[in-house]
């Protein structure tokens, strides 16, 4: 370990910038912060200071970052005792001050940066590994054929790269409600292969596992276990962001649901920054079933926005319309997401 601080040290000495963010942070933040970023234990406050070496913290995008060290904690529903450096700060000596932030997690590199943690949307999903609660709504289908489904998500981060989950949905079906109930669970883990900060791309692999839950006998499940690999991609231009899902779905017992090959990609535009901004999006989503080849697909027009002006409550909405079968009925689908690993829920109101 100490062979690789002093490496750390002797390469933020030789880098201009990381050694301007140094003398920047010794000048405004060790007050509070600490020497090290642990927070100052002489500091008189009923707020604890955030820990820059907490390596959670890099899921944070750095406009965010620069933004709560210019505008201040209150101006993202944060503690005011986090001040405003925009008047006392120049924007270079900002960005400088967060890059050096960045260095006091000794493992950083082994993380995703928060800039490559784009926003998620309704059917792709996303490539960074989150620490998440989401309650989805799906609905569709006229008076006679209305089906539906309300489903629970947990994500959770363990270690660097990897995130687990578990969903639970809840299904309902016209008429008069003929079937509701627990539909069929799901498990699974994604693994973070590759991300490049200055390409602004990443790239994940995953596996979902379907549990034979619900029941088939009411149109809640399949039962039977089936699973699901996957790869994830994302990348950005700006606040341009193209997001594409594709993997299959591996029935245990092929006659009783079938092999299909799910698909999904989208293209996002975010209209500010990332923790505050509207977001609109096209989705493209669809699947094939190998056996018989029949191959379904549709366009999601939807939005995202951010409840919170700490920005990590968001809320979406979507339509589906059907491109094949044409035939088939429209699909509204909601979301409302907390992210966890940024704050408890009633935070940064």
């Amino acid at each position: 370990m100490l062979p690789l601080l002093l490496l750390l040290a002797g390469w933020a000495t030789s880098n201009p910038r990381i050694e301007q963010g140094r003398q920047v942070y010794r000048q405004a933040c060790v007050q509070c912060h600490g020497q090290d970023g642990r927070g100052n234990p002489e500091w008189e406050s009923e707020v604890r200071p955030v820990e820059f070496t907490d390596c959670g913290t890099t899921a944070e995008p750095t406009e965010f970052w620069e933004s709560i060290v210019g505008r201040g904690g209150a101006a993202h529903g944060l503690a005011s005792v986090m001040p405003a450096f925009e008047g006392g700060l120049t924007r270079e000596e900002i960005a400088a001050v967060v890059a050096y932030l960045r260095t006091l997690c000794v493992t950083a590199d082994a993380y995703p940066p928060g800039d490559l943690n784009f926003r998620r949307l309704l059917k792709t999903g996303k490539a960074f590994p989150e620490a998440e609660w989401v309650l989805r709504l799906s609905d569709g289908g006229g008076s006679e054929t209305r089906e539906g489904e309300l489903e629970l998500t947990y994500e959770n981060r363990l270690g660097p790269r990897f995130q687990y989950e578990i969903e639970a949905p809840l299904l309902y079906a016209a008429p008069a409600g003929a079937a509701r109930g627990l539909g069929d669970l799901k498990v699974g883990g994604k693994q973070v292969l590759y991300f490049d900060l200055r390409r602004r791309e990443i790239l994940s692999a995953g596996l979902g596992v379907t549990l034979p839950t619900g029941s088939g006998a009411k149109g809640l499940g399949n039962d039977t276990l089936s699973f699901g690999p996957f790869l994830a991609y994302g990348k950005a231009w700006g606040r341009t962001i193209v997001q594409t899902r594709a993997g299959v779905e591996l029935p245990a017992d092929a006659t009783k649901a079938p092999r299909r090959a799910p698909y999904a990609v989208a293209l996002s535009r975010a209209l500010g920054p990332a923790r505050s901004a509207w977001t609109p999006a096209l989705e493209l989503a669809g699947d094939v079933d190998t056996g018989s080849g029949r191959h379904r697909y549709g366009l999601w027009f939807e939005v995202s926005k951010p409840l919170t002006r700490l920005g990590h409550v968001i809320a979406a909405a979507g339509i589906q319309v059907p491109i094949r079968p044409s035939a088939a009925p429209a699909r509204l689908e909601l979301y409302v997401l907390w992210d966890f690993g940024d704050g408890s829920l009633w935070e940064g109101w």
